[in-house]
């Protein structure tokens, strides 16, 4: 039902009920109004009578008791005088006097009334009043003990019938104006409330489907305005124009970090100054929409590729520009992420859907915007499918450790190894960590993860004890795991109930993990430093954290990242970054490990550099354990048939 209907109906329901007010009140008016006359008529009516019926007994007690009459019945001249002296309208007049009974006027309308019998037969004075079907009279009896003369008059109503007319008249002409009157107010009403129940339609229409903060229209707009765009005769006349309609998701970069930091009266100003940004990419053929919390979404229609991508452009280089709010000045940048219809979708959810996961990826890996391809939904749909295994994975041990030999330059003797999980997916097959690690980072599953690895590892070393090979394996943590309390306690009953030594273990954590929060970084390493294990920052050199940082920390190993390594034969610039690293850490008394070692010419060039430790394919890719002792059993390793050399 639309809102035409429902002003109609409000309408009739008005006027329908005012008419029937209107008609009961006029009833109730009418009928109070006539009992009111009727009362005020026989009050007349009785005093006009009483009256008259007075006058009557005055001249009825001169007659009879003047003349001394004291026979009856009266003769024709006595009747004649009393008969003179009644009104025309008197057709009945019975007098008693001295127990006999006079009737100068009669009739048998009145003669059987209850009421005239009952005040003749007590001879109480009374009055009444009669009715037929076409006459009302009035009666009066009035009896005297003084003189015995009682006198019972009934006359034909007039006080009564006029004031009932009169009345009749004046309120029939009241009811009729009345009724027009509330005719006319109910439709005026009616016409005022329709007005007003239309102008509150709206408002709450607008509430429902804009946005309070910034006044742009909200995501039950976006889904009830998208309607008209989702069906066969939209797909065709894109297809037939060669255009595009496309929709943008917009999220802000951070906007959490500045909520929380600065208040969300802050927050929300930083939106609404985003919302007019945004609206002034507006042209007659898009539509901006705050989709919820720091997300917008916009659509545009009518588009070639060229500008679909143009527009996400300017979204990006529009919202990079400073903003000022409340005497702070904000650089903001944001993700974009643009599916196209109906190419990524032919309904609004699908659509959303992949412009989401376009998004996210644009967000993760700093593109600013990412248009929609059907391989992110799948791997988006393959990582959300492992995301929801991850219990069943660890339940069921599907978790396994492959291990990478660090060896010793430049005698390439193995000192150690390096342990790095897999996936042993039972319908995908053996999954790298690249492909699972970060979902476990995110999930509530990271520190049992982290204390399965452990447990793992340490098997493994207590087997190899068994079997007199004595070699540190290390175990790679998460920097959430730093925030577990129970994580030394638990890695310290480990080492005791296994009776692996500490220092067969090294813990690694990754440099830009490690710098997040140096100050319980420090507190946990020395934790683990007092059980005797061996610590090491990974990856060093990519993080986010100033070379001097490391002085805060103990740690036994520096392992330099590989991107310094892949052309440190070719480029002066990675041997001198390296060069640099290897001073700082001898002068620290650290310990280095390169990783990523690949060719026998980036071998020879770290060793002249004074590399002493290295890890990486060249010497072996990740074995299983078997495949540790296997290589273990040769004194050297070898690569390509060859034996490395370095003189």
């Amino acid at each position: 039902m639309n809102n035409t209907d429902l002003s109609l109906g409000l309408r009739k329901r008005v006027l329908y009920s005012s008419i029937g007010l209107a008609i009961v009140v006029s009833a109730i008016f009418i009928s109070v109004a006539f009992n009111l006359s009727r009362d005020l008529g026989q009050s007349l009516e009785f005093d006009h009578s009483n009256k008259m019926l007075l006058q009557l007994t005055k001249s009825v007690k001169a007659i009879i008791f003047a003349d001394e009459i004291n026979e009856f019945p009266l003769n024709e001249d006595v009747k004649k005088e009393l008969i003179a002296l009644l009104d025309k309208d008197v057709i009945g007049f019975e007098i008693w006097i001295n127990n006999k009974h006079i009737k100068l006027k009669n009739s048998s309308f009145y003669s059987q009334d209850d009421g005239i019998a009952n005040a003749i037969n007590t001879k109480k004075s009374s009055y009444g009043f009669i009715e037929n079907e076409t006459e009302m009279l009035f009666w009066v009896y009035e009896s005297s003990s003084n003189d015995d003369l009682s006198i019972l008059m009934v006359n034909k109503t007039h006080a009564l019938d006029k004031a009932i007319s009169y009345v009749s008249n004046r309120l029939f002409i009241t009811a009729f104006l009345t009724f027009w009157l509330t005719v006319w107010v109910a439709l005026f009403i009616s016409a005022l409330l329709t007005k007003r129940f239309e102008q509150s339609n709206e408002r709450l229409k607008y509430l429902a489907t804009h946005d309070m903060l910034t006044g742009l229209p909200n995501r039950a707009y976006l889904y009830e305005h998208a309607q008209s765009y989702f069906n066969p005769e939209s797909v065709k006349k894109h297809q037939d124009l060669n255009t595009l309609f496309a929709v943008y998701v917009i999220d802000l970069d951070k906007f959490k970090d500045i909520n929380d930091t600065m208040g969300h009266l802050v927050g929300d100003e930083l939106l609404k100054a985003i919302s007019k940004r945004l609206c002034n990419l507006r042209d007659k053929n898009s539509q901006v929409i705050r989709y919820g919390g720091d997300e917008f979404v916009v659509w545009c229609d009518d588009l070639n590729e060229n500008d679909a991508i143009s527009l996400a452009e300017d979204i990006v280089l529009l919202c990079r520009q400073p903003i000022s709010v409340n005497n702070y000045v904000f650089e903001t940048s944001v993700s974009v992420g643009v599916a196209y219809y109906p190419a990524s979708g032919q309904k609004l959810e699908d659509l959303l859907k992949n412009a989401d996961i376009a998004m996210y990826r644009a967000k993760k890996h700093r593109l600013g915007f990412q248009v929609f391809q059907q391989e992110l939904f799948t791997r988006t749909e393959f990582r959300i499918n492992l995301r929801g295994q991850l219990n069943a994975a660890l339940e069921k041990h599907q978790f396994v450790l492959h291990y990478q030999p660090k060896v010793q330059l430049p005698d390439n003797n193995i000192v150690g190894v390096e342990a790095l999980v897999r996936w042993l997916h039972p319908k995908e097959g053996l999954l790298m960590p690249n492909m699972f690690i970060d979902i476990i980072e995110q999930s509530m599953f990271v520190h049992e993860f982290t204390r399965y690895m452990l447990l793992q590892a340490i098997i493994q070393c207590r087997e190899w004890l068994n079997n007199g090979i004595e070699l540190p394996i290390a175990v790679n943590i998460s920097p959430y795991n730093l925030m577990d309390p129970e994580l030394v306690g638990y890695l310290c009953d480990l080492l005791k109930h296994y009776k692996v030594p500490a220092a067969l273990i090294e813990i690694e954590l990754t440099e830009n993990a490690s710098m997040v929060n140096i100050d319980k970084t420090r507190e946990v390493f020395l934790q683990l430093k007092k059980l005797g294990v061996k610590l090491s920052i990974d990856d060093f050199g990519t993080g986010m954290s100033s070379l001097a940082y490391i002085k805060h920390l103990d740690v036994d190993y520096i392992k330099i990242d590989r991107s310094f390594i892949i052309d440190v034969v070719t480029d002066s610039r990675d041997e001198a970054v390296i060069s640099g690293l290897l001073v700082l850490c001898q002068k620290l008394d650290k310990l280095t490990i390169v990783e990523g070692v690949e060719t026998i010419e980036q071998a020879n060039k770290l060793a002249s550099l004074g590399c002493t430790l290295a890890q990486g394919y060249l010497y072996s890719r990740p074995l299983s354990a078997e495949g540790i002792v296997s290589l273990l059993s040769k004194q050297k390793v070898e690569t390509d048939n060859e034996i490395i050399n370095i003189n």
